[in-house]
């Protein structure tokens, strides 16, 4: 499915899968070490959930960053600034929203991503 109304990237990630339905949408990202990261942005109207699926990450939400490892999980409330990185090499994280992205609803936000080297 094409999805010319998707949002357009906020940092350096890979996008590995993207697709949705009338509930929710759902990216599969690949983030390496280094620069890549998913930059700090808000949603005004979807919530999220990022799964980590392999490696590790640090997902920021307003100022306060969580660890998370395999299969661990953490939430992202509509309106709360986040951003997210890999930790010690490459990771792939599944990102849940509902309802689904749309592309007028991530908002880069200004600074500098919380907790980075």
């Amino acid at each position: 499915m094409t999805q010319t109304h998707r949002p357009a990237p906020v940092g350096r990630y890979g996008l590995l899968q993207d697709f949705e339905n009338q509930d929710l949408s759902v990216r599969i990202l690949r983030m390496d070490e280094g620069d890549e990261a998913i930059g700090r942005h808000v949603h005004q109207r979807c919530a999220q959930v990022y799964v980590v699926l392999q490696g590790y990450v640090a997902v920021e939400r307003s100022g306060k960053t969580v660890e998370l490892g395999p299969y661990e999980v953490a939430s992202v409330g509509a309106g709360v600034p986040h951003s997210a990185r890999p930790l010690g090499g490459p990771a792939v994280v599944m990102n849940i929203s509902t309802p689904p992205l749309a592309a007028d609803d991530q908002i880069p936000e200004l600074g500098p991503i919380t907790g980075s080297p």
